[in-house]
């Protein structure tokens, strides 16, 4: 089934949605403390109604133990909706948000507009109280960080070049984003938050805010937008003072992998193993490939493989004699510098690899743009690499023209900066390196360059042990690679009836699933509370199905009697 934005915006005037908030409102008013003087900050600034939904939810699922209220704030600017959003109904989000006990609502986009059109116009009004808007405290060098981010992203260029730093869009764009910090801070100074819930944490709208909770010492909560109910989230008493929100949280994942996941690995390889068959079609994201049958891998034996690589080697004209080497390109203006990067930018680490490439002849090359290159790049970029080193063996590809069967089948060695493929090749036995960090960067798998002069070394390493018939993967890290899938499209997945799985959709068929659970199913026991607690409690980086900390025994017990006690 295909949901469009059609179907939202139909969902949104039909008679379910009301009687969805109805419920909901009736729900959350039976099932919460009373809510005190302090605020949890939500984010409703996505047009897909689910991510709002499993915003609130985690929101609520605070307020079962700690009395608050809600402040939300929403809005969308005309860049956002350009580039991204088909429509947006803030009165539709505004009604969710109440109907979950949201207190006040705010367009923080209207506030920086009217704060630019008048900046002498007072303080804000925000859930009855006057909150002075004095400035922000954010260092300018970070916040030139987020507007090169939001500038490359919203013209969807690889880099911020000198010209476009000295045009309007970047001067609008700059003057907006010190607004968002501005208003920002005030929200923070003045209601004192217990906690900031959003779906994202980049670019200037959303990841503002979240820079201002880590100056300001609040947890901020990452809700996932995938799968059931995900989310990381970030304790100021965890933090260890590095750049951003994802290179805090990557070290903080790969502790808690090798002590509660890679210790039980025992227990949970049936379950790593059916995540395996999950990935093999594409069934979740992230994926650096897409849904439909081309994701689908249908190898079962290593002459499956090694028949469809004889085709695949033939059919783009490689050697059959050198192993092969495959470069994916990332969605270049997506969330540039939001974690450990090695390169300038993305574009700058995969136009050098490409002139490296053109040196080892004694390789084949397979450059791979972006699944979805289209909604991240209007320059061009992929092709003008291809024409600029037109006459060379390398192949450029676009990714629609390669199955994923022919895909495993072909590569001997995968190349990225953070991508998921990093987590997707190595769980079926092909090395991937890796010019940066990702949630699972450290987690033992892949190669992972330490700077810049590294990764050109370990590639060239790489290279000479495919030569020499050296594996670059061992089975430890396959069966590590394979562990991550369960842990993050398991493991670190709750099943509540208060959300429903992604895949649902943004029909009736969503909200009516939802209403029914409230009407129906005791919500005392949810698994969206008590892992909400759990990880408050403990600080814990991200939401856990169980109890990864329980005995050996009573994991055993927890995941079903899976595995030896």
């Amino acid at each position: 089934m295909t949901i469009t934005d059609g179907d939202q915006e139909q969902l949104t005037e039909s008679p379910e949605f009301l009687l969805f908030c109805s419920t909901a409102f009736e729900f959350w008013q039976r099932n919460l403390l009373p809510g005190g003087e302090r605020v949890i900050l939500v984010e409703a600034m996505s047009q897909d109604i689910r991510v709002t939904l499993r915003n609130l939810t985690f929101a609520n699922a605070l307020r079962r133990f700690l009395p608050a209220r809600l402040v939300v704030f929403t809005g969308a600017d005309d860049d956002w909706n350009e580039i991204l959003w088909t429509f947006f109904d803030a009165e539709a989000l505004a009604a969710i948000s109440h109907a979950y006990g949201a207190v006040d609502v705010i367009d923080i986009h209207d506030l920086v507009d009217s704060w630019i059109d008048d900046p002498g116009r007072g303080d804000l009004h925000v859930a009855g109280k006057d909150l002075p808007v004095s400035g922000s405290g954010i260092d300018p060098a970070v916040l030139e960080e987020f507007v090169r981010a939001t500038v490359s992203r919203v013209l969807k260029v690889p880099r911020v070049t000198d010209e476009i730093r000295a045009g309007a869009k970047y001067a609008e764009i700059r003057e907006r984003s010190a607004q968002f910090s501005d208003i920002y801070d005030a929200l923070f100074a003045g209601l004192n938050p217990v906690a900031l819930v959003t779906s994202h944490v980049d670019y200037n709208h959303w990841g503002l805010a979240v820079e201002t909770a880590t100056r300001f010492n609040v947890p901020t909560v990452h809700v996932q937008s995938t799968g059931t109910f995900k989310a990381y989230a970030l304790f100021p008493e965890t933090r260890r003072g590095t750049a951003t929100f994802r290179a805090e949280l990557t070290p903080q994942i790969a502790e808690f992998y090798e002590q509660y996941v890679w210790s039980n690995r025992d227990r949970l390889r049936s379950g790593a193993e059916l995540s395996a068959w999950r990935m093999k079609g594409n069934w979740g994201k992230p994926s650096w490939w897409r849904g439909g049958a081309m994701s689908a891998i249908e190898l079962q034996t290593p002459e499956d493989r090694l028949s469809v690589r004889e085709h695949a080697l033939a059919r783009f004209g490689f050697d059959p004699d050198k192993p092969v080497v495959a470069v994916y390109n990332h969605a270049i203006s997506d969330a540039p510098r939001t974690n450990v990067e090695l390169f300038d930018d993305l574009a700058a680490w995969y136009e050098a690899t490409a002139d490296f490439a053109v040196k080892r002849e004694d390789v084949n090359w397979l450059f791979i743009d972006h699944p979805n290159q289209f909604l991240y790049d209007a320059t061009g970029f992929f092709d003008s690499l291809k024409e600029r080193h037109a006459g060379s063996p390398l192949v450029f590809l676009p990714s629609l023209e390669l199955s994923k069967n022919v895909m495993w089948s072909l590569v001997d060695l995968g190349i990225t900066v953070r991508g998921s493929i990093s987590n997707e090749l190595p769980a079926f036995g092909i090395p991937a390196l890796q010019a940066g960090w990702s949630e699972w960067s450290q987690c033992g798998f892949t190669i992972v360059a330490e700077d810049a002069d590294d990764y050109w070394t370990r590639l060239a390493e790489s290279i000479e042990s495919l030569l020499d018939g050296r594996p670059l993967i061992t089975e430890e890290q396959i069966e590590r690679a394979r562990l991550w899938g369960w842990f993050y499209r398991g493991g670190t997945d709750v099943s509540t009836q208060l959300v429903q799985h992604w895949e649902m959709g943004r029909t009736e068929h969503l909200l009516l699933s939802v209403r029914v659970a409230m009407q129906h199913v005791e919500a005392d026991a949810d698994p969206a509370f008590t892992a909400v607690r759990r990880m408050w409690t403990r600080k814990d980086p991200f939401l856990t199905r169980i109890d990864m900390r329980l005995p050996a025994a009573e994991l055993a017990l927890a995941l079903g009697g899976v595995g030896e006690l």
